[in-house]
């Protein structure tokens, strides 16, 4: 399920990524479209960590999906090196918190997580 999830999440990135290069192309609009892009980067590094230890991704898998947000986030106005720093960020943090909880209390939270996840995408996408 996490990995539909995950898929999902790819998907409204490169939704964000399409409507926020039309509105990018005025220059009030770019700081709120790399804001966007650097909240958008943390939070894929915070799924990424929840991937690595809820999902059933492979570490290519996950590579790709990074390298393919990365590209998304440059169209934003975020540097590969700005990507780089978010991305890591949230994954950093994410990765902290799972270190914290036995074994139990993580599959709790996989399990919570992708409820959550569902049920938010399930919303927007109808």
């Amino acid at each position: 399920m996490l990995k539909s999830i995950l898929t999902r999440l790819l998907a409204a990135s490169i939704t964000i990524t399409a409507f926020g290069s039309l509105h990018a192309q005025s220059p009030e609009a770019a700081p709120n479209m790399a804001q966007m892009g650097h909240q958008l980067a943390t939070f894929s590094g915070s799924m990424h960590s929840a991937a690595e230890v809820c999902g059933d991704y492979t570490k290519d898998q996950l590579a790709d999906m990074k390298a393919k947000q990365k590209q998304q986030m440059s169209q934003m106005g975020l540097t590969a090196e700005e990507f780089d720093t978010a991305f890591d960020a949230g994954k950093k943090k994410t990765d902290e918190r799972w270190d914290t909880m036995s074994k139990a209390e993580q599959e709790s939270a996989c399990e919570e997580l992708q409820q959550q996840m569902s049920q938010a995408f399930n919303g927007m996408i109808k």
